[in-house]
């Protein structure tokens, strides 16, 4: 099934506190290089809705859609969004909807390749920038010149089975056992066809909750809660450009399309 390029997309994010001048960088450069010929329509969770409204009236080719959500700190601002989503999701209208951090932005044109139509199960996760290692040829030439990263990547290997922040506490749901390890996706760039994308939020966020109500946390949040999804369900796997860190030698060979902001000492992660 191949979708019409002039499709209607939705943005899904979270951006409390100080993350709506983030997510206001965020929509500016995706009026500029997100799916161009698409309909672009930014749903966003938040405390301050009349400033997020009245920063639409600049925008030429996007719509948004303010979500009053109280201010969340961490780790609630990542934990919940599954429920925050699942909530509001009547809303949410779009041939393909994305999520995306507030602290991301588009640096170069961004297509949806491949076609949303053709991706496996409905659902694209994307590799973990810090977990991506390019091929066989380019991975020797990073491990000669950075012998701890090897060092490292098998001490992980032993000890996990596969490169990954895996949940590893059998009290967690999103616990992955160790021989469904394989590839390790990043929890600020997700996406998906509206209908199994609103399937996997909303299981999400029944396994989320189910951990919270035995007073669990998973390791990492909502990645955790995603990676479990990705190691039990069929999708489609994008590559750690539309999910871009600056500083990291084994990303030297992308051109990133979508990177997270530096925040310098903020960054938590």
């Amino acid at each position: 099934m191949k979708l019409s390029v002039n499709r209607d997309v939705a943005v899904l994010t979270v951006a409390t506190n100080r993350y709506i001048d983030y997510w206001k960088q965020m929509v500016q450069s995706a009026e500029r290089l997100l799916a161009p010929g698409s309909n672009l329509t930014f749903y966003v969770f938040t405390d301050h809705p009349d400033e997020a409204r009245e920063f639409g009236y600049s925008l030429s080719r996007s719509r948004i859609v303010p979500i009053t959500t109280s201010s969340l700190g961490w780790p609630d601002a990542t934990l919940l969004r599954y429920e925050l989503f699942r909530k509001s999701w009547d809303q949410v209208q779009g041939d393909v909807v994305i999520h995306l951090d507030a602290d991301m932005y588009f640096c170069s044109e961004t297509i949806l390749s491949p076609d949303p139509g053709e991706w496996q199960g409905g659902i694209a996760l994307v590799r973990h920038p810090g977990y991506r290692r390019p091929n066989l040829s380019r991975r020797l030439k990073l491990y000669l010149g950075a012998p701890q990263m090897l060092g490292g990547d098998l001490k992980m290997w032993l000890r996990l089975g596969a490169l990954g922040s895996w949940e590893t506490s059998r009290d967690s749901v999103a616990y992955v056992p160790r021989q469904q390890r394989c590839t390790y996706v990043c929890g600020g760039t997700w996406m998906g066809l509206r209908e199994p994308l609103g399937i996997m939020i909303s299981e999400l966020a029944d396994r989320t909750r189910s951990d919270l109500e035995r007073g669990i946390v998973a390791t990492w949040h909502d990645e955790s809660h995603l990676n479990w999804f990705a190691s039990t369900h069929t999708h489609e796997l994008l590559g750690s450009e539309k999910c871009f860190a600056q500083g990291y030698r084994n990303l030297d060979d992308l051109i990133p399309e979508i990177m997270a902001v530096d925040k310098g000492a903020d960054r938590t992660r």
